[in-house]
């Protein structure tokens, strides 16, 4: 592996390799930036509370931390044409480092169902160090065949897209409208949890909702690992990095919230916010700030790049079409940036 790692970056092709590692190796940095932040943020405020320009700069900042790693993602896996198993290889580690806001709370969610703290300490760097090397590795491999042939594909899709909308109405929509009304008051969100909750998690709709969920997951790897073959535009690379994201952050969540129900806690508003306080109960919890922000914002925007599609084949014109997911953005945008805000105490 030595001599081949040394043949890679004897080429004159260092640059491009070098780019290729950027996604891994940001991703990897992640939680070190993160905790620099918060000691910054700790050492100038003079303590570790939350509060004043302290908080708010610590949002600021991991947004644009979280941000920044999503962006050199979003470059690699729309520049790389996926023709090769290097660029296809690349486009993949990309779409996980996309995630990373949501995949670094889902290593923390699962150290603590676990109760392996190293799961996040040491398994988080070895993951990305590993797929670094893995990128390092030879070059030239074939792709293998798809199984599935474009037909099968086409249902597929059909089949995510379905199961999508039945998921946005039987929980993703009432979830954002319920944590949205924490902007009023915990006990508007609490209110609003019970009647919603009659629905979401009742026996039938429950399971339902855990298999429906399940198959979006798989449904989607499967569905982009034929869209990374192919060059992307931005709207295409849009559709599956948000995806990507979108089922990361809902695995995430699953962890948590069935982890402390196992635990016999009531995953409820006290829960999150530490009993109506605040989401965070020091300046160094920052990492969930990108998390929290960045999943509805993904979940609606890839749901918008699907209706763009679906609009495109009934025959609306592009340029309408388009408005789709931008519009899916803005409205994610300004949900998250409502639910955020209620998370951290901040009342209407």
């Amino acid at each position: 592996m030595q001599s081949r790692i040394d043949t890679a970056l004897d080429t004159p092709n260092v640059a491009r390799l070098w780019w290729r590692l950027a996604p891994a190796i940001s991703a990897g940095l992640y939680p070190s930036l993160s905790q620099a932040l918060s000691q910054l943020l700790i050492a100038a405020h003079g303590s570790s509370s939350p509060d004043g320009w302290a908080l708010w700069g610590g949002v600021a900042g991991s947004l644009l931390l979280a941000f920044a790693v999503m962006a050199v993602s979003f470059s690699v896996a729309q520049k790389a044409k996926g023709a090769d198993s290097a660029d296809f290889h690349a486009r993949c580690i990309a779409h996980l480092a996309f995630a990373t806001p949501s995949l670094f709370v889902g290593f923390g969610n699962s150290a603590g169902v676990l109760h392996l703290p190293a799961i996040v300490s040491i398994g988080w760097p070895v993951f990305w160090a590993a797929l670094t090397v893995f990128l390092l590795g030879p070059r030239g491999i074939p792709l293998r065949p798809l199984r599935i042939d474009a037909a099968g594909y086409r249902r597929l899709g059909i089949a995510h897209g379905i199961s999508a909308s039945a998921i946005l109405i039987l929980f993703i929509a009432p979830h954002l409208a319920n944590h949205s009304a924490g902007i009023f008051s915990g006990m508007a969100h609490l209110d609003f949890m019970k009647r919603a909750r009659l629905e979401y998690r009742n026996e039938i709709v429950e399971p339902l909702l855990l298999v429906l969920i399940l198959f979006q997951v798989a449904s989607g790897v499967t569905l982009i690992q034929r869209r990374l073959r192919m060059a992307g535009d931005f709207t295409g690379t849009l559709q599956t990095m948000t995806g990507a994201y979108a089922g990361i952050y809902l695995l995430a969540h699953l962890i948590a919230v069935f982890g402390a129900r196992y635990h016999g806690t009531d995953t409820d508003w006290n829960w999150l916010t530490n009993h109506d306080r605040s989401m965070l109960s020091n300046l160094a919890g920052l990492r969930l700030i990108g998390h929290y922000w960045f999943g509805p914002v993904a979940i609606l925007t890839h749901l918008g790049c699907g209706l763009r599609l679906v609009l495109r084949q009934h025959g609306w014109a592009t340029r309408a079409a388009d408005m789709a997911p931008r519009a899916a953005m803005a409205l994610g945008g300004a949900l998250s940036t409502v639910i955020l805000l209620g998370l951290l105490g901040v009342r209407a």
